[in-house]
């Protein structure tokens, strides 16, 4: 699956968390991570993926939107465990 259409499921999914008082975006393709088997996608409030200012930032506590290439699958990393220990555990439960 390529990035474009990779970013059009993440966006549907991130949506069912947004609100229209606090709509979320995902930012440029250019800062999502290509793993070999996923895409990682990070996100915040619409207007501070436009305006960079950390008072319209949704703060911490929410990690990034990931896709599963081969499957489409979409979900949303915790905070904790570290983002990498959390892909190596999925991809461990469900693709090998």
């Amino acid at each position: 699956m390529d990035i474009e259409r990779a970013r059009e499921i993440a966006v549907a999914y991130l949506a069912g968390f947004a609100s229209s008082a606090r709509p979320l975006a995902l930012f440029e393709n250019d800062l999502a991570e290509d793993k070999e088997w996923c895409y990682v996608f990070p996100w915040n409030t619409a207007k501070y993926v436009e305006t960079r200012v950390p008072s319209d930032s949704m703060g911490p506590g929410a990690g990034p939107v990931v896709l599963v290439k081969s499957t489409g699958a979409v979900w949303m990393l915790a905070s904790s465990p570290p983002f990498e220990e959390q892909l190596a555990e999925y991809r461990r439960a469900h693709l090998v």
